[in-house]
């Protein structure tokens, strides 16, 4: 059965053609006439006149259907005529009422312009470096390809392993779920100049590299292949050093440089958006050739699938693969293949998902807000909408004007959004910390901007439909009501109601959110290391390799530099160490303990943090030796270790570690170590990195190339200068050493969360306010609606202090429902941002608490003004109403 609305659509079409085919046919029939009319006057016969008149009007088919198609042409040109006439009044008409309302077109613009405006600046970043990570052609099929441990790893870490060459090389000749597989690997090196070395990050690649990542060198050409086999020294300058270093030489191509202690040729320059797939590595500076056969390396490797290829199948048949080119080899891997996508590896994911949700729930509360704004509006205009309607205005030219009012408002919104949206990004850009490198280069990209111009249209669609829903009673109920009273149904409280509950349970949500993570920060920065970061600063020396190839020659150095050094005003203690705070290196294997089975904590492969350190260590850095002795001897025959207080403790009474044997099997081999100490504690990676598993002090044997020295002072002092002079002084060709203060690393190592807490903090306060002002303006459209109650009951005897309680009382109780739905909702939704805190669980009651009583707070003060306006109410006024 057709219901009526469609049937009238088809008969209204059916008229329509009906007219045209009868306008055409009558038209044909005049023509005709007239002509015939016009040769019966020269003598012809009545039936040869009509004849001839047809035979010279032509193939009356062909003339009727481009007539009809001239009829339909004029009918659609004045249809579109008419229909932009009207949209230019309804648009006239719309500009003229916000213009008589513009303290509320302005809240509401303003309103939705903030919800807006926070996730566009927020989306621009998750759209930058998630949803467009790299600019690879077909970079939604990009994948990075790594190993990992398969199992026990307990560093705390996310670690991966970078494949071996013969692994890679398998997997490049008989993969079927890749279309590319492109190994690349980032080195360190030296570009020598007149002044000092400059360091430089140098990345070594294949040739189908560019290819690859849709790019091509913007001076000279690509190293081939053919080089490759050669062993050709040539290299390719990024367009940043190239326009920095050498001024953008044109003739470039084909000028050498020193890197390290290798002569290289330059032959041609790479373009600076050419990047590395892992976000937030340092730009790379030269490029230079891979040579895969080189079985001892390990290579970074990056894919693209085929279509229809997925990562679970692609990591069964990587693993089968690098099975069978180990079974050639009579070699057992421990790993197992890791393949991720790019934007899986920011090391800030997470919090970017979170910020992410923080903003989409303040878009929320400003869609509520405003949508409780137009429900108010809509309400005092029912007596003008009914009066139009009265006049003949039907429902849906009512429904198309109203749509129109709420579309110029969302687009205005979305407009502003987009521009406070820019300015936010802007903020959050200048604002980043140094660690987030990451940020610098995001922009307002057409996604985010095609996002916020839909929330706008989509808002105004939205808010249209409920001005419509709300002026939906007949004109007459609505006239009979009375020109002085305002109607109020039952069903309309309840949703301005319900909107500004949701409002309150959006926003405890971000409070109890931002309470987690300001407490986070405090407890970082509160956090006991373990050790005295206070005046501890260290200096990283690298050697050249030439001068200093044998032991002796470099144990004369910093022999040397130590005694020279400890006559530095200010300078109290000096240590060898090779891992200085903020680094770690790993021993790979099978942690066991003699003795003992391998438990659920020390089986499979793992990482095991070792530190080789003097006898100084522990002293400069003020960590105590809890039980045992330092190493007495540091032979390499009595292979003396200590531990970390945390793994003695969780395997062995007080005293029950000293004498114990550990080692790190790799394969089934390596050498017992006999624990002598056990050393407290410390964070020397960051607070927050706390871990149970074992971490082993080994002796200095043979001092290295690179290594590392603390420095313990009395007061806080620039020691970049005298380290600088008295190297140079040493010998000439050591590069300038790097000087770094402890106490700054541990400041930046919470540099980031404290960024997070920043927004956060930024976003709740911002929907605290877009709540507080919703209560405020449900309880004063209240209080507006019970004015004549409120005069009777004052009029009846009822104290002001009975008044003021029912108004509070309401606003409470919404606030409270709010709060209890926003505490059930986080109670499940703080388990997401579980891996951001530090000292403090997800189900926290202070920040639970802390949630309740500032929505309860809010509530109050939202509620002053109504209750202030309730209170003024004449009672004699109010009953005269009406």
């Amino acid at each position: 059965m057709i219901r009526r609305g469609i049937q009238r659509a088809f008969n209204l079409a059916i008229r329509r053609r009906d007219r045209w085919q009868h306008d055409v046919e009558e038209e044909i029939k005049l023509h005709l006439s007239l002509r015939a009319e016009q040769l019966m006057a020269e003598g012809a016969a009545p039936n040869d006149a009509l004849a001839e008149a047809v035979r010279r009007f032509g193939p009356l088919a062909e003339s009727r259907a481009r007539m009809l198609d001239a009829a339909r042409y004029r009918e659609h040109r004045m249809q579109r005529t008419e229909y932009f006439a009207q949209l230019q009044q309804d648009l006239s008409f719309a500009f003229r009422t916000l213009r008589r309302q513009k303290a509320w077109a302005l809240i509401t613009v303003f309103t939705l312009a903030l919800g807006i405006g926070a996730t566009t600046a927020v989306f621009s970043v998750v759209s930058s470096l998630i949803l467009h990570a790299i600019a690879y052609p077909n970079a939604d099929r990009i994948v990075v390809v790594q190993q990992m441990p398969t199992q026990g790893n307990n560093t705390g870490l996310h670690i991966q392993i970078t494949p071996s060459t013969p692994i890679v090389n398998g997997w490049r000749s008989r993969t079927r779920a890749f279309e590319e597989l492109e190994p690349y690997r980032s080195v360190g090196l030296l570009l020598k100049t007149n002044d000092d070395p400059l360091p430089v990050n140098a990345t070594e690649i294949l040739p189908s590299f560019l290819s690859f990542t849709g790019s091509r060198a913007i001076v000279g050409r690509m190293f081939s292949a053919q080089g490759i086999e050669t062993k050709a020294q040539v290299a390719l300058l990024s367009e940043g050093l190239w326009r920095e270093r050498y001024g953008s030489a044109a003739n470039i191509a084909g000028k050498t440089i020193t890197l390290g202690d290798s002569l290289y040729t330059i032959v041609g320059v790479l373009p600076a958006d050419l990047r590395l797939p892992i976000i937030g590595r340092d730009r790379v500076d030269v490029w230079l050739p891979l040579d895969l056969r080189n079985s001892n390396l390990g290579v970074n490797v990056i894919g693209r699938l085929r279509p229809g290829a997925t990562i679970p199948a692609a990591t069964q048949e990587l693993n089968a693969i690098a099975a069978e080119v180990e079974a050639a080899s009579s070699a057992k891997s421990p790993f197992v293949t890791l393949i991720r996508r790019p934007a899986e590896l920011m090391d800030f994911h997470d919090s970017l998902i979170m910020l992410a949700g923080a903003v989409a729930l303040v878009l929320l509360v400003a869609c509520a807000n405003v949508a409780h704004l137009f429900m108010a509006r809509a309400t005092t205009r029912e007596r003008e909408l009914a009066v139009r309607a009265a006049l003949g205005a039907s429902q849906g030219r009512l429904f198309r004007q109203l749509l129109t009012e709420s579309l110029v408002l969302a687009l205005a919104g979305a407009i502003g959004g987009v521009a406070l949206g820019w300015f936010g990004l802007k903020a959050i850009i200048a604002l980043r910390p140094p660690q987030m490198p990451q940020l610098e280069s995001i922009r307002l990209d057409s996604t985010t901007l095609a996002i916020a111009l839909g929330a706008g249209v989509l808002s105004g669609v939205v808010f249209g439909v409920i001005g419509a829903f709300q002026a939906r009673r007949s004109p007459q109920d609505v006239l009979k009501a009375g020109a002085l009273s305002t109607s109020h149904s039952r069903g309309q409280g309840m949703l301005r109601s319900a909107l500004v509950v949701s409002e309150m349970a959006l926003t405890a949500a971000l409070v109890i959110g931002a309470t987690l993570l300001v407490r986070t920060v405090v407890n970082l920065q509160r956090a006991n290391l373990g050790f005295e970061p206070k005046n501890l600063y260290w200096v990283s020396i690298s050697l050249p390799e030439k001068p200093f190839a044998t032991a002796a020659s470099r144990a004369a150095f910093y022999n040397e530099f130590v005694a020279r050094f400890r006559t530095t005003p200010h300078v109290r203690e000096l240590a060898f160490t090779s891992n200085p705070p903020g680094t770690r290196s790993f021993a790979v294997g099978t942690f066991e303990i003699q003795g003992e089975a391998p438990t659920s904590t020390g089986s499979g492969t793992s990482f095991v943090d070792n530190n080789n350190i003097d006898e100084n260590y522990l002293k400069t850095m003020r960590i105590p030796i809890v039980e045992g002795t330092f190493f007495t001897d540091t032979s390499r025959a009595a292979n003396q270790v200590l531990v970390n207080a945390g793994f003695a403790h969780s395997h062995w009474p007080p005293g029950g570690s000293l004498g114990k044997r550990v080692r790190v099997a790799y394969r089934g081999e390596g050498d017992w170590s006999t624990i002598v100490g056990v050393a407290a504690d410390a964070q020397t990676t960051g607070a927050g990195i706390i871990s149970t598993a074992p971490y082993l002090y080994s002796p200095i044997r043979t001092p290295a190339r690179q290594t590392t020295i603390m420095v313990r002072t009395d007061a806080t002092v620039d020691l970049a200068g005298p380290v600088r002079t008295l190297v140079k002084s040493i010998d000439p060709s050591v590069r300038t050493p790097k000087v770094e203060s402890t106490e700054a690393f541990i400041e930046r190592t919470i540099a980031k969360p404290r960024f997070t807490m920043s927004l956060l903090t930024t976003f709740t306060l911002l929907g605290l306010t877009l709540a507080a002002v919703g209560l405020y303006g449900v309880m004063a459209y209240s209080v507006a609606q019970r004015t004549r109650e409120i005069g009777i009951r004052m009029a009846l005897g009822a104290s002001q202090r009975t008044i003021a309680n029912s108004v509070l009382r309401r606003g409470v109780m919404l606030a409270g429902l709010g709060a209890a739905i926003g505490l059930a909702g986080a109670f499940y939704g703080t388990r997401l941002i579980a891996t951001l805190l530090y000292g403090v669980a997800p189900i926290d009651a202070v920040s639970f608490a802390t949630g309740a009583i500032v929505l309860i707070v809010t509530a109050v003060v939202a509620c002053v003004v109504p209750t202030r306006r309730a209170l003024a109410v004449d009672p004699i006024r109010a009953i005269r109403a009406d």
